[in-house]
């Protein structure tokens, strides 16, 4: 219900496993943010949650995801307006 107030760019990640949000729930506010022209990727990993410690493979591509995420929009870069 809030998704119509975030104008800023936002990173979703869910896992299979999660049972706190389910990937379904991710993937529809995923979709409304599409549809309102927020900016916005969804990272889904397989076969784990994104609990602290996930499978390795899914750690670091999920590390090396973040780290380009904040280089397109650096906080204070005025581009979450």
């Amino acid at each position: 219900m809030s998704v119509g107030n975030v104008k800023t760019p936002t990173l979703l990640m869910t896992g299979e496993l999660d049972l706190r949000t389910p990937m379904p729930r991710t993937e529809e506010y995923f979709a409304a943010l599409k549809q309102r022209g927020v900016p916005a990727a969804l990272l889904r990993s397989t076969g784990s949650t994104t609990a602290p410690r996930p499978k390795p493979s899914n750690w670091m591509r999920t590390q090396l995801y973040m780290l380009s995420w904040y280089g397109r929009y650096p906080t204070g870069s005025g581009s979450s307006r």
